[in-house]
């Protein structure tokens, strides 16, 4: 097998991923091939690299010997190319291991929302500023084993008879956790579980919720299991909005973390496509039967975008806001949106500024 097939079926005997010297060993006793590709010489000539010599018992006194070479494999190396190829080797090597023991996943920078709910959590994490939903200043973030570790030390405080790791708390509740990241500010926490599938199980300055709820519940997929969406590029920005109800105009910024910012508040927003069948009524996975809905609605919303003068193409310029039944339409090239009600009527009107 290979190795990532050989990672996955240790993590499923043994219920955690292998350390460092676990992987060594098995790639050292044949358990697992790692693929090698031409390697080029100095004179940019490629050179075969025959599988290497695979170890096995003989004999009664155990020692091992090389399998017999197939026929046509030759070798032919400079002292320069064995130099070379050793480094190359070395360096696979590395890449396998940073692959499976160091990668981070999902990045937690971005927007998270739990299907409908209205008020995501935003972080902030690449900038100068850290923040956390646009307003609150990043004092710590902790990664790896030090998130990790401190967030066992929490678990310890539960006085639980089965959570007491990571890997339990994976197990009780179907959980592939790919990292831990642990953000503090303002005198809150938060515990960030990092999953496999791109999603984030977010726990708010406690861990007792996975004491509370029952192994992989409903309640708990949807009060604690976040998604991460998108701002559309189209949104974000500065814009002139006019109300439809008045001629008063105020300036608003989108911007790509989904906060909506006016000269007496910010807050936050999600938003998704309206061909985005995902986070359709309330649901965080695929519904085909959602589609003859959407088509109507997109027949709805072009019929009210052509009356006030501009043409809507596809349901992919239509955006939704999380939790809100106000659809955002991208018109003239992307240099105003136009803000429908749940009746399909503008509600707004936002012109893109420089």
């Amino acid at each position: 097998m290979n190795q990532k097939d050989w990672v996955e079926y240790f993590e499923a005997l043994n219920g955690r991923k292998p350390s460092m010297q676990e992987f060594q060993e098995a790639r050292e006793k044949g358990e697992f091939v790692i693929e090698k590709t031409n390697t080029p010489t100095q004179a940019g000539e490629p050179v075969t690299i025959a599988p290497q010599p695979q170890m096995q018992p003989s004999g009664p006194a155990g020692h091992s010997q090389p399998v017999p070479r197939p026929k046509g494999a030759k070798f032919s190396f400079t002292k320069k190319t064995v130099i070379g190829l050793s480094i190359a080797g070395l360096v696979a090597v590395v890449a396998v291991v940073c692959f499976f023991f160091f990668s981070s996943g999902p990045s937690l920078d971005g927007v998270w929302v739990r299907n409908t709910d209205s008020s995501p959590v935003t972080y902030e994490l690449t900038g100068k500023k850290q923040r956390v939903n646009g307003e609150k200043t990043v004092d710590d973030v902790l990664k790896g084993n030090e998130a990790k570790k401190e967030f066992e030390t929490a678990l310890s405080l539960l006085d639980s008879s089965e959570i007491h790791t990571l890997a339990d708390v994976d197990k009780k509740f179907n959980l592939k956790t790919t990292e831990v990241i642990i953000v503090k500010y303002d005198k809150h926490v938060t515990y960030n579980l990092l999953q496999k599938d791109g999603s984030n199980v977010i726990l708010k300055d406690s861990v007792y919720d996975l004491k509370s709820y029952s192994s992989n519940s409903k309640s708990f997929k949807e009060d604690l299991v976040y998604q991460k969406v998108e701002t559309p590029k189209v949104l974000v920005g500065k814009w002139k909005v006019t109300a439809d109800e008045s001629d008063e105009t105020r300036k608003v910024t989108i911007t790509d973390h989904g906060l909506i910012s006016s000269d007496s508040e910010t807050s936050q927003a999600a938003f998704y496509p309206m061909a985005d069948k995902d986070f359709l009524d309330g649901k965080s996975e695929k519904n085909k039967s959602t589609d003859k809905k959407v088509q109507k609605q997109f027949e709805n919303i072009k019929e009210e975008i052509e009356s006030e003068g501009y043409q809507v193409k596809s349901e992919k310029d239509v955006y939704k806001q999380v939790g809100l039944n106000y659809y955002f339409v991208s018109v003239n090239g992307g240099k105003n949106i136009l803000v429908l009600d749940s009746s399909y009527h503008v509600n707004a009107k936002l012109e893109k500024m420089k």
